[in-house]
């Protein structure tokens, strides 16, 4: 029962309770504060990696640029003005030169032989 009684009377201070509500008020208007300036100082930070990125990332573009502009330029190949080359025809061309290739580099080619199976156009 002395327990009980110790604990009313650490409950009761002598403040009102218009006092202990401002107190608390204040207390949360406090604590909400801090939260957002903490996730505003995050969000600045967020902001200045992404321009510090943006800037590496460019200098490297910058440079791949600079390397090739440094190299020599390459003729342009001679497209012919039509193209009269069936799908059959240009798989025939196609296959000859990996033939090429192959026995140059290894000489030999695969025994089952070479088979270009399809050719996908870019546009």
């Amino acid at each position: 029962m002395t327990n009980l009684y110790l604990l009313a009377a650490a409950a009761d201070d002598g403040r009102t309770l218009g006092e202990k509500m401002s107190e608390a008020g204040l207390n949360t208007v406090i604590g909400i504060s801090i939260v957002f300036l903490a996730l505003a100082f995050i969000s600045i930070i967020i902001a200045i990696e992404g321009k510090i990125f943006k800037a590496i990332g460019s200098r490297g573009k910058k440079k791949a640029a600079l390397a090739t502009e440094t190299k020599a330029p390459q003729p342009a190949a001679e497209e012919p003005a039509e193209s009269v080359e069936s799908d059959d025809a240009l798989i025939a061309v196609i296959t000859a030169a990996v033939y090429e290739y192959e026995l140059q580099t290894t000489g030999t080619v695969p025994a089952n032989g070479l088979f270009v199976r399809g050719i996908r156009r870019r546009v």
